[in-house]
C-alpha cells in the first residue's frame, strides 16, 4: 500500500530521512537536555505535527473529530485544552478549503437572523448585569456554541453528510453515556450528585451534571429512533439501534432527573402517535416503555410521584418547593426588568431579595425572560415557531419517505426537549441550541440532496 498526499505517491525513503528521522533526533535531544515539563510539551508537539499535516487538507475529518470531542468530553483526559485547539484547527482547515474554492453556506436565513438577534440581546444585557464577570463568562460560552453551530452548517450540505454527522454526534453522546463504566474520570471531575434524603448517587456520565445529562438522552433518543426506521441493511443494525435506545433510557433513569422523566414521557407519547403506522418504530416505543418499567427503581418512582403530588397540591418535597419559589422570583424580576432582564446569568444575585434559595430558575422560558427580557423570549418563541413550520414541511414530503421520517423524529425531539426545559435551566446549554438549530440544518441538507440521491430507505455508506 503506497502513501499518497494530494493525489501523489510519497517517497517513503525521503519521508523517513527528511521528516521521521529528524523528529526522532529532536525528541531524543529534548529528553536529554530539557526539563521534564518541557519534554512533555515537545512530545505532544512532535506527535501532533505529523497528524496536523495529514489532516490540514481534510476539514471534514477534523470536523468529525471536533464533534466526537464536543459530545463525548474525552478531552478531560488531555493535559491541555484540547477542544480549543481542535476548534482552531477546524477553522484553519476550513479557511484553507475556502481559499481553494469551497463556499460558505447558510442554512435558513430567518432562523439565523433570529439567533443572531438573540445573541445581540444577550450581549446588550451585560449593560444591566450586576455581576459583569459572571455574565461575560456565560455570554462567551453561548457564543462558542453558536460558532460551533456555524461550523456544523459548513459540513452538512446534503443528506449523506447529515446522516454521517448525526451518527458521529450519536457516537459522541453514547461515549459520554457509557465510558464512565469502563474509564474513571480524572480526579478533578470525580464529583457526585446525590439524593441526600435517600443516599442515592445520580449518574451523570461524562456530562457531569445529571439534569443536563438527561437532556442529552432526550436529544439522542429521537435520532436513534430515526436510524431504527431508516436503516434497512444490514438487518442487525435495527437491533443495534433498538438496544442503544433501551440503554439510553436506562442511563436517563439512573440520572434521577424529573425533568428528564417528563421529556421521556412526552417523547414516548409523540412516538406512538406519529409513528403508529410503522412497525419498527412502534417496537421502539414499546421498548422505551418496557425499559422504563423494568429499570426504574423505587426511589425514582417516588420522585415522579412528587410531581403528581405537586399537581394535586399536596407535595412537601423541598426540591419542588424551592423551584416553585425561584419561578416566582423569575416572574417578579421579569415584571420589574421587562426589556433587558437582569443580565445574562445574573438571576441568582438579583433574586436573593425575593427568595433565600441560591438556585437558578428551573424553567428555560422564565430564565430567558428574567435574564434577557421580553424581546429575547419573543425571539426564542420565533425560533420554535420556525422549527415547527420546517418540521411540518418535512413531514409533508410524501414523495420522500426518509425526509418525512426525519421530520417526525425532529418533532419528537422538539416536543420532548421543550417539555424537559420547562423543568430545567437550559437557555445557554449546548444541547439546547443544537436542538433549536437541527431542523434548519436538516431541511437544507435534504432539500439539496433530493436531486442527487435516490428517495427511500437509508443504507449506510462509506466516506466520499
Amino acid at each position: 500500500m503506497k502513501l499518497e498526499l494530494h493525489g501523489r505517491t510519497v517517497n517513503t525513503r525521503r519521508l523517513f530521512l527528511l521528516v521521521v528521522l529528524p523528529l526522532v533526533c529532536v525528541a531524543a535531544l529534548a529528553i536529554v537536555f530539557l526539563p521534564p515539563s518541557l519534554v512533555e510539551l515537545v512530545v505532544i508537539v512532535l506527535l501532533a505535527v505529523p497528524g496536523a499535516f495529514l489532516l490540514i487538507d481534510r476539514p471534514a475529518l477534523v470536523f468529525y473529530i471536533l464533534i466526537i470531542i464536543l459530545f463525548s468530553n474525552l478531552d478531560i483526559y488531555a493535559p491541555f485544552p484540547l477542544y480549543r485547539y481542535v476548534v482552531v484547527f477546524t477553522i484553519v482547515s476550513f479557511a484553507l478549503a475556502i481559499a481553494n474554492g469551497r463556499r460558505i453556506v447558510s442554512h435558513h436565513s430567518l432562523v439565523i437572523a433570529l439567533v443572531a438577534a438573540f445573541a445581540i440581546i444577550a450581549f446588550q444585557s451585560l449593560s444591566v448585569a450586576r455581576e459583569y464577570g459572571v455574565g461575560m463568562r456565560k455570554l462567551v460560552a453561548l457564543l462558542k456554541v453558536l460558532v460551533v453551530l456555524w461550523i456544523v452548517m459548513q459540513f452538512v450540505g446534503d443528506r449523506k453528510e447529515l446522516r454521517r454527522f448525526l451518527l458521529v454526534l450519536a457516537a459522541g453522546i453514547l461515549m459520554a453515556d457509557f465510558l464512565p463504566f469502563v474509564l474513571h474520570p480524572p480526579a478533578r471531575f470525580a464529583s457526585f450528585s446525590l439524593l441526600w434524603s435517600r443516599g442515592v448517587v445520580r449518574y451523570e456520565g461524562f456530562v457531569f451534571e445529571p439534569n443536563t445529562f438527561a437532556m442529552f438522552q432526550i436529544f439522542l433518543i429521537p435520532i436513534l429512533v430515526f436510524f431504527t426506521g431508516a436503516v434497512q441493511k444490514p438487518r442487525i443494525a435495527r437491533l443495534v439501534f433498538l438496544a442503544l435506545i433501551v440503554a439510553s433510557v436506562c442511563v436517563l433513569i439512573l440520572s434521577f432527573s424529573r425533568g428528564g422523566f417528563v421529556g421521556l414521557m412526552c417523547l414516548v407519547v409523540t412516538l406512538l402517535v406519529v409513528e403508529r403506522r410503522s412497525k419498527p418504530l412502534l417496537i421502539s416505543g414499546v421498548a422505551l416503555i418496557a425499559a422504563g418499567i423494568v429499570v426504574m427503581p423505587a426511589v425514582y418512582w417516588d420522585r415522579v410521584k412528587s410531581l403528581l403530588d405537586f399537581a394535586s397540591g399536596g407535595t412537601s418535597d423541598f426540591a419542588i418547593m424551592t423551584r416553585v419559589e425561584t419561578m416566582r422570583a423569575a416572574f417578579k424580576l421579569s415584571v420589574s426588568n421587562p426589556l433587558l432582564g437582569v443580565g445574562i446569568d445574573n438571576f441568582m444575585s438579583r433574586a436573593a431579595r425575593f427568595n433565600p434559595y441560591p438556585l437558578t430558575v428551573h424553567n428555560t422560558p422564565l430564565q430567558i425572560l428574567s435574564e434577557l427580557g421580553i424581546f429575547a423570549l419573543a425571539l426564542f418563541v420565533g425560533i420554535v415557531v420556525c422549527n415547527i413550520a420546517i418540521i411540518r414541511r418535512m413531514m409533508a414530503r410524501r414523495d420522500d419517505p426518509e425526509t418525512a421520517r426525519l421530520g417526525r423524529a425532529l418533532l419528537m425531539q422538539q416536543i420532548a426537549m421543550l417539555a424537559t426545559t420547562m423543568f430545567l435551566p437550559g437557555a445557554y446549554e449546548m444541547i439546547f441550541w443544537f436542538m433549536l438549530a437541527l431542523p434548519a440544518i436538516a431541511e437544507y441538507a435534504y432539500g439539496r440532496g433530493e436531486e442527487t440521491e435516490s428517495r427511500g430507505a437509508l443504507v449506510p455508506s462509506g466516506r466520499k
